[in-house]
């Protein structure tokens, strides 16, 4: 653990940030969803906040080695640099004087004339992953560096004000303080029923963009109720404040299932808290990867406070509709079903917006790969632990037994007892990469945060290993 951490720190980072994929043989070659210069990092998992996460952790494991606090202030910092002035974070952060990659940085812009680039986004859990790493690295040095505790007392106060009052949801983006909503229950758009179906039928005018409107798009439900219980154990006496945010937002969770048939969610939700279109492809349905996670989000909230039995509640009627849907041998279930339509030529279908990707209405995905239009079915593992909370609401964590085991495969592929090398061959991990070993970010950060766990947990509850 000591020295992966040391040399990722020493010889992968630049300016203390961390791309998605460094070429093993040319540290330089960096890519994140695009090729990096030497100046630009990603705040996108897997990126620099979850290297920190891993500093963090590995820090509090091994206490006794002052460099892991040194290495998890250093990318703390470069996650600071990337900070706007709007409190979050974007996907990108650029340390050139005169950044490439724009924004309205709350540290080194002094005119913002860029547009969007004033956006913090929750999207793909940019903004909850970095204030979850920059929050636990601020307890980790014990609130004493004034430069990370004000980082996260500034994205904290954003943040509270970023979730639409009494509705509890949260855009998908924010640049200041949300207007209040009416805190309604989902339902179907009106075109339910007619006989084109909803998605060719369902009106594509809207009064708000998108991205200003309640999103569960890309897993965000569990990122916010992360964010908002680690906000609330890393501050205790803000505590109140960020436990009613969270209990306004599982309110917001099981208003938004929609109701019989399909008692569900969508990806994403209008004024009325219907099912509307986003991107061109992105359809006013229900959504089977952002209903998982949304079960797993219920399901933790219920963990934290047995007493809301309507969260559990929520789950299990979505499971026993879910259930009858996922498919290659309860495998795969559908990115998009049909609102209101459980006709099995309308399970599965793509897109039928004009402009999208070809109309689809197939098991079969389309040519285009870039979406994950079926999604691997967690059900079974979120009907386990649905079971599970019924008699023990103690938090869920991987068994004794399942942790050595991952300890081992870190230790064992661990190369020269330092770093890890992913093979892209015959391509690389992006289109344009060089072929060849690469430093993954996501692998790195996956076995620190194994072996941070194993060496806590050989002094607790796993103590009784004789290894």
């Amino acid at each position: 653990m000591r020295n992966a951490a040391k040399y990722f720190n020493d010889l992968v980072s630049r300016n203390g940030g961390y791309a998605w994929h460094h070429n093993a043989s040319n540290l330089n070659e960096r890519w994140g969803d695009i090729q990096l210069d030497a100046d630009q990092i990603m705040i996108q998992s897997p990126g620099t906040p979850d290297v920190l996460l891993a500093f963090v952790e590995a820090a509090l494991a091994d206490p006794a080695t002052p460099d892991l606090k040194t290495y998890a202030t250093r990318t703390a910092m470069a996650l600071r640099h990337g900070q706007l002035q709007s409190g979050g974070w974007r996907l990108y952060a650029d340390f050139k004087p005169t950044p490439t990659l724009k924004a309205c940085y709350l540290n080194t812009t002094a005119t913002c004339s860029c547009g969007g680039c004033a956006y913090s986004t929750y999207d793909d859990q940019v903004t909850q992953n970095a204030l979850i790493a920059m929050m636990r690295a601020d307890q980790l040095l014990g609130f004493a560096n004034p430069s990370i505790s004000s980082s996260s007392s500034y994205a904290r106060a954003r943040m509270e004000t970023s979730q639409y009052p009494t509705h509890g949801g949260f855009p998908q983006v924010f640049q200041g303080p949300v207007a209040a909503r009416p805190a309604l229950t989902a339902s179907y758009p009106p075109s339910i029923g007619t006989t084109c179906g909803l998605a060719q039928c369902h009106a594509n005018a809207y009064t708000v963009e998108y991205w200003d409107d309640p999103t569960l798009n890309d897993n965000l439900a569990s990122a916010f109720v992360e964010m908002l219980t680690w906000a609330a154990e890393v501050y205790p006496t803000q505590a109140a404040t960020y436990q009613a945010m969270r209990a306004r937002f599982g309110d917001f969770l099981r208003r938004a299932q929609m109701p019989q048939p399909q008692p569900a969610w969508a990806q994403q939700y209008d004024l009325q808290m219907q099912p509307r279109w986003a991107r061109n492809w992105e359809v006013p349905a229900i959504a089977g990867q952002e209903s998982q996670d949304v079960m797993w989000a219920l399901l933790r909230l219920y963990q934290l406070d047995p007493g809301v039995t309507a969260n559990r509640d929520a789950v299990g009627t979505a499971l026993t509709y879910l259930e009858t849907v996922d498919f290659a041998n309860d495998t795969l279930l559908h990115r998009y079903i049909e609102l209101d339509d459980t006709a099995p030529s309308n399970v599965g279908f793509y897109t039928v917006r004009p402009g999208g990707y070809p109309v689809r209405f197939s098991s079969a995905p389309p040519t285009y790969q870039n979406y994950a239009w079926e999604v691997p079915s967690q059900l079974a593992a979120i009907r386990a632990e649905y079971n599970r909370l019924a008699s023990d609401t103690s938090a869920m964590k991987r068994t004794c037994h399942q942790l050595r085991a991952d300890t081992a495969q870190a230790v064992d592929t661990a190369v020269n007892n330092e770093k890890w090398l992913t093979s892209y061959l015959p391509g690389g991990p992006r289109s344009g990469a060089t072929p060849g070993d690469y430093l993954d970010t996501s692998t790195f950060v996956r076995n620190m945060r194994t072996l941070a766990e194993f060496v806590t947990r050989t002094t607790t509850d796993c103590a009784a290993w004789n290894y």
